[in-house]
């Protein structure tokens, strides 16, 4: 290593230009060429060296100074003006970070290795020149830290090479000015690199013990609270608990860190789903945690405006970034639209490559509300790192709906909340949060609109008129006066609603406010694949033991330990098909599994998932199939499949029956369609814990490669109901109804052959006509007819169902049961 001696002298600052050379410059030192050409062997600049004070001066310097200047690594260049051989120039803020003199003899020495790149830059804060160094507080605010770190990490971006003692004089983020110096580089006090942006890590050395900072305390622990003392979990939303739980998960990822081995990376968050399901309201929850500081993203923000809300939250943390909409943000017809999402992904990549510098997470949350993560979010900002963690937002089902009207409050007298509750619950399926509110709202103008027709003069008096009057019309006994109305219980006279409080001058709302209400709001979301059934049972169906037995071991197959079923299977069979005439209760069987049960069900019809657009019903497919993965154990339930799974050219089942045809699938769109269904039934992503029930009165039309094992593993056969089956259509159908004495139910199911369930409950119905029209006593009686009082027998009797059993017509021929017979010989399996 060449080693020169040289004396300081002063590099006159004399223009802007100079200037800012020095602040961006400043630990570079000026030689002559010929002395640069000697060190470095090279003309050019920019070769690192070591400076120190030469042996020569320091036995005189010894004695008068106290202190001994620290030797520094720099760069060498060639000087813009004619200097001497022996002497070098160097900055003022430089010469003072080492502590040197002007004059002073120095030793030069060159090190003949590349600049490397700072990986870990430590800043103290000092006190600022301007004050008192025995007053000037030194001790940052614990908000403060992780700003004065990012606003750091700025000013050493606009250095070229950094330096142990370089400061920063009078900064100001809030509160009084400080001031700071460089202690180290990569872990040398007398190191000398060039500052990478999103690579070099910028740490504050000094922090107040048990405080939180960006990377940890004293003690080599992390203090997990914020400074403000909140917490950043979401609390008090009935109706969402699933979601809840799993939200505060990943929000304790950022509040509660854990000291990993290695620190795990940065993350995103999108709560995605229909309209109403609550993404804003989440929003709105976490923000009001009080957390840390809360910026908002909205859809109409311009570039440069998302870009500094970034930089803020960064500034100021901890902090929390909410995007709603994202994508109206995003939107395709945005004209700077690649602009915005390349921003979303740089600002991401920012916190993430902070992350990974410090080995702790920046205490930064970003959330963003979409309604599909699928098809919303660009596969861009799916990159790890970035908006990976979702939560799906599904429709509320029943115990969700009534947690959800119970927050609401329904305004119902005390003794019927909870009856309105359980009804209201089960009656609204497909509602959403929003609907439920909307719903509410709308009983109320019904109630009030109710007692507003049935008051004096169309209105309501005060409450302070109302009770006068009651004290006034108070009877020696002490009952309120009512004009009469009180009946022998002392309820208000108000046809049985008791929907008034005459003690306070309450109105509350009846259930047929209610029901009059679920006429109007309808749910915004009916066209939403995830919906639960109306409650069916296995008691409501009649006969069919084989189908139900089938089906109950499909639930048992999907909810029994792995451990379990792998002494019985390699696979456990997860695919059910229930074929055979329409109206043998397929669909209520479906419904009822889904209901004694308790799997999370999907329910769609065939057609439901065909679109005119190119992608969308392969999308609609792979969606359905990703939903019940998440929320496994669950159902799918097909009906009509053969209208999106029918058979491919080419295909034959060979059957001649009347059934025979090609589906849904003879086109190009259809094809599609089927081979994505082919995939998620039996692809690369096992379906555990996912049970595929589908229905069809059409298995001829059915692709054949829909139909061996692995997808649909057991074909069941729903036959139209035996003797016995029948008989206990009509033993539940006469247990709701009036039957009359004669009503001989043995008869009835002999006399039923070859009908289906559906043509029997047709059938009751129609005798039920029948018994209606007798029971009006002639109203409805044909001119020129007359009745005797036997005829006015409101029962349902034999006659009435004797008749609507002639006149049914029988759906179910023998051609058809004979194609079922031919298609089952080929493919009846299990």
């Amino acid at each position: 290593m060449k080693s020169l001696e040289f004396r300081i002298r002063k590099l006159h600052v004399t223009n802007d230009t100079d200037k800012r050379l020095q602040k961006r410059q400043p630990s570079r030192l000026y030689v002559n060429e010929e002395a640069l050409l000697e060190l470095t062997g090279s003309r050019d600049g920019g070769s690192l060296v070591y400076v120190e004070r030469a042996s020569s001066a320091s036995a005189s310097a010894s004695a008068s100074t106290p202190t001994t200047p620290t030797p520094r690594e720099a760069t060498l260049w060639k000087a813009p003006e004619k200097l001497d051989k022996t002497v070098t120039q160097m900055y003022d803020a430089f010469r003072d970070a080492c502590g040197y003199k002007l004059g002073e003899q120095v030793r030069i020495t060159s090190l003949k290795a590349p600049l490397p790149d700072a990986e870990e830059v430590v800043i103290e804060p000092v006190p600022s020149p301007a004050q008192d160094d025995k007053s000037a507080p030194t001790a940052l605010a614990p908000e403060d830290l992780a700003g004065w770190e990012y606003m750091l990490a700025g000013r050493l971006s606009q250095i070229e090479h950094v330096y142990a003692g370089l400061a920063f004089k009078n900064l100001f983020l809030r509160g009084p000015e400080r001031s700071f110096v460089v202690t180290s580089v990569n872990g040398r006090n007398t190191g000398n690199a060039k500052y990478v942006d999103r690579k070099t890590a910028v740490k504050l050395a000094t922090t107040p013990l048990g405080t939180w900072s960006s990377h940890g305390d004293n003690n080599g622990t992390t203090n997990t609270t914020s400074p403000t003392g909140k917490k950043l979990q979401v609390t008090g939303i009935r109706g969402l608990d699933p979601q809840i739980r799993q939200l505060n998960q990943i929000l304790s990822y950022f509040s509660t860190p854990l000291p990993f081995h290695k620190q795990l990376s940065y993350r995103g968050i999108v709560l995605h789903g229909g309209h109403g399901t609550g993404k804003t309201m989440l929003l709105n929850h976490i923000a009001a945690t009080g957390w840390g500081t809360v910026f908002r993203i909205q859809y109409k923000d311009k570039l440069t405006e998302i870009q500094e809300t970034f930089q803020r939250a960064t500034l100021q943390q901890p902090s929390i970034v909410l995007v709603d909409q994202l994508e109206r943000l995003i939107d395709k017809d945005r004209s700077n639209r690649a602009a915005v999402i390349l921003a979303l992904c740089e600002a991401l990549d920012a916190l993430a490559a902070d992350a990974a510098a410090k080995g702790v997470l920046p205490r930064v949350v970003v959330v963003a509300t979409c309604l599909d993560y699928t098809v919303d979010v660009p596969e861009d900002l799916k990159e790890p790192r970035r908006l990976t963690s979702e939560v799906y937002l599904s429709l509320p089902d029943a115990s969700g709906r009534r947690e959800i009207l119970a927050a609401l409050g329904l305004g119902v007298v005390p003794e019927q909340e909870e009856e309105v509750l359980r009804d209201l619950s089960e009656r609204t399926h497909a509602y959403n949060g929003k609907d439920l509110c909307r719903l509410v709202d709308e009983a109320d103008l019904i109630a009030h609109a109710r007692v507003l027709t049935i008051s004096p003069e169309g209105a309501l008096p005060s409450n302070d008129t109302a009770s006068s009057d009651n004290n006034d019309r108070e009877d020696k006994d002490g009952n309120n006066g009512n004009n009469g109305n009180n009946d022998n219980n002392g309820n208000n006279g108000n046809n049985g609603n008791n929907d008034t409080d005459n003690s306070n001058n309450k109105i509350y709302r009846t259930p047929s406010d209610y029901h009059s209400a679920l006429r109007l709001i309808r749910p915004s979301a009916m066209h939403d694949i995830n919906l639960k059934p109306p409650p069916i049972h296995w008691s409501d169906i009649g006969g069919q033991e084989r189908v139900k037995l089938s089906l109950r071991r499909a639930v048992r197959l999907s909810t029994e330990p792995p451990e379990t079923l792998a002494r019985y299977f390699d696979r456990p069979p997860k695919g059910f098909l229930l074929y055979g005439p329409p109206g043998c209760s397929k669909t209520m069987a479906a419904q009822a599994m889904a209901t004694e049960s308790g799997l999370n069900f999907f329910a769609v019809k065939g057609a439901e998932l065909l679109n005119m657009y190119v992608g969308e019903s392969e999308r609609a497919v792979r969606r359905l199939f990703q939903r019940a993965r998440e929320v496994s154990p669950s159902m799918i339930f097909f009906d009509e499949i053969d209208s999106i799974a029918g058979q491919r050219s080419g295909f034959s089942s060979g059957s001649s029956g009347p059934n025979r045809s090609t589906g849904g699938s003879s086109t190009g769109g259809g094809i599609n369609v089927l081979t994505t269904l082919l995939n998620e039934m039996d692809g690369f992503e096992a379906l555990h814990g996912v049970v595929v029930l589908a229905a069809t009165n059409r298995p001829q039309a059915l692709d054949p490669a829909l139909l061996r094992p692995g997808r649909f593993d057991e074909l069941i056969y729903v036959s139209p109901p035996d003797t016995a089956a029948r008989r206990a259509i009509f033993a539940q159908v006469a247990s709701r109804r009036l039957m009359h004495a004669d009503v001989d139910i043995d008869r009835l199911a002999g006399a039923t052959e070859g009908f289906s369930g559906a043509e029997i409950k047709g059938i009751c119905a129609a005798a039920g006509v029948v018994a209606y029209d007798r029971s009006l006593g002639g109203l409805l009686t044909q001119e020129g007819e007359t009745e005797g009082e036997e005829d006015r027998e409101p029962a349902i009797r034999m006659g009435d169902l004797e008749r609507a059993i002639g006149n049914q017509k029988r759906q179910i021929t023998p051609e058809m049961l004979r194609g079922f017979e031919e298609w089952e010989k080929q493919f009846r399996k299990f």
